[in-house]
């Protein structure tokens, strides 16, 4: 069987030339070796930047077909796509191309013969051009292997490979490493220190502005000189007075230099957020967080509740859960000055009338409380419907065993965890919810 007899099997593999390769043939007598090799042989550029290499023939005999692998480093790059060049389709030659390209790991196949009963191509041109992506700095070669190149009547012709070789250019890039203040809770007045730790991570020296604000207010900007791989801690001060109580994330912003692709690095928060405390006593509710919003009747719900207190003395308080002006749950705790703590009201449904209703907190208050606007905080909805119902759209029907099927055998922290197709809250999604939706199917909100 010869080459074009074989067009319709080549025609649906992607790996032809290893059915070609392995074919009898009489490999020709060549005056001159063939070469396949990258071009640019070598070559540098930023990373971010996307670049074009060829690979090419030179001192082709008759040909009719070829195939090379690539390889590269993936954590530096990554292949972006790869089109035929014009070495065998020149004077409108019918070809067929393909790749098998896998950047994950770093490599790929790529195939071209072409068809029907014509000549092969003699000479020297571009094969293919693939295109990359400098996603990190470093250098790597660009390895050509297990290169076939087959004439006219299936016949191998000799080669030789030549690889090439990328390298980053030298980047600019500037690092926050760090940033810690102190201390991280105090009175209106106090002066804070933030020290904030920077890194040259490029090649070049750097004159750069850092700023740094907490939450959105100004606290500081200066200029800082660093020179190559070398690292400096630079302090601001922060005058806490006129700062109203409250949590604040300080945050340090570098502005990019002239060239620096890497800016992920450029801003950095502190670690935990700074507290600023009320003058006396003072306790606020900061959060509600219900496990999830529809509830089947007769189940279980969880709720957290996050509750802080801002004053400068220890604290002894309750703190009561309400659905609409049904009280879930109160419950007694205690706090150090700046301390927050968080609770967990556990709630059977069974109780509650099916329908929608808003999530309440109170705390408090405590003696000697002033402000008590926030002791008080509503935020969010519940619905308590039909077990089965996770849409809440009042009827268990097919779309909800389709939110069922989504998130099955999912727990939290999945990829597809949804907490309201957890129907009897033992935090998966498993057979035992199906049951239930099945036990159900077709009911409506009554």
């Amino acid at each position: 069987m010869n080459h074009r007899q074989c067009c319709a099997v080549i025609l649906g593999s992607s790996f032809f030339l290893f059915i070609i390769v392995s074919m009898p043939g009489v490999v020709p007598v060549q005056a001159t070796i063939s070469s396949v090799s990258v071009f640019p042989s070598s070559l540098a550029t930023n990373v971010g930047e996307a670049f074009n290499i060829d690979v090419a023939v030179s001192n082709a005999m008759d040909l009719y077909g070829w195939e090379y692998r690539l390889g590269w480093n993936a954590t530096l790059l990554d292949a972006v796509k790869v089109l035929e060049g014009p070495f065998l389709k020149g004077a409108g030659r019918p070809t067929f191309f393909t790749y098998n390209l896998n950047s994950s790991e770093g490599w790929m196949i790529v195939d071209c013969t072409l068809l029907g009963e014509i000549p092969g191509v003699n000479g020297g041109g571009v094969l293919s051009t693939v295109t990359f992506y400098a996603k990190n700095a470093g250098e790597c070669p660009l390895d050509l292997f297990n290169i076939s190149l087959i004439n006219s009547n299936d016949q191998t012709i000799l080669s030789q490979d030549a690889d090439g070789y990328w390298r980053s250019t030298p980047p600019h890039d500037i690092a926050v490493v760090s940033l810690d203040v102190s201390p991280t809770t105090a009175i209106p007045g106090t002066i804070l220190d933030i020290n904030v730790t920077f890194q040259n991570q490029g090649s070049y020296p750097e004159v750069f502005n850092v700023t740094v604000y907490a939450n959105s207010a100004f606290i500081g900007i200066q200029q800082v000189s660093l020179n190559v791989a070398s690292s400096t801690m630079v302090q601001f001060i922060w005058n806490t007075t006129g700062f109203e109580k409250g949590d604040y994330s300080v945050n340090a912003f570098v502005d990019p230099v002239p060239g620096e692709v890497d800016i992920a690095d450029n801003s950095k928060a502190a670690d935990s957020l700074i507290t600023i405390l009320a003058l006396g006593h003072d306790i606020a509710v900061r959060n509600i967080v219900p496990f999830k919003t529809v509830v089947g009747q007769g189940f279980s719900l969880n709720v957290t509740v996050t509750v802080k207190n801002y004053g400068q003395f220890v604290e002894a308080f309750n703190v009561t859960l309400y659905f609409d002006a049904n009280i879930i749950g109160m419950q007694g705790v205690v706090l150090s000055s700046g301390e927050a703590g968080q609770l967990l009201f556990p709630k059977n449904s069974s109780v509650l009338a099916k329908g929608n209703y808003t999530l309440c907190v109170t705390a408090g208050p405590v003696s000697g409380e002033t402000c008590t606007a926030d002791n008080t905080f509503t935020e969010g909805w519940v619905m308590i419907t039909t077990p089965g119902d996770v849409d809440g759209e009042r009827s268990v029907n097919i779309y909800d065993a389709i939110i069922i099927a989504w998130a099955y055998n999912s727990v939290p922290g999945s990829f597809n965890w949804n907490p309201n197709a957890d129907i009897n809250s033992d935090a998966a999604v498993d057979v035992y919810d199906a049951i239930i939706l099945a036990s159900n199917f077709g009911k409506t909100f009554s």
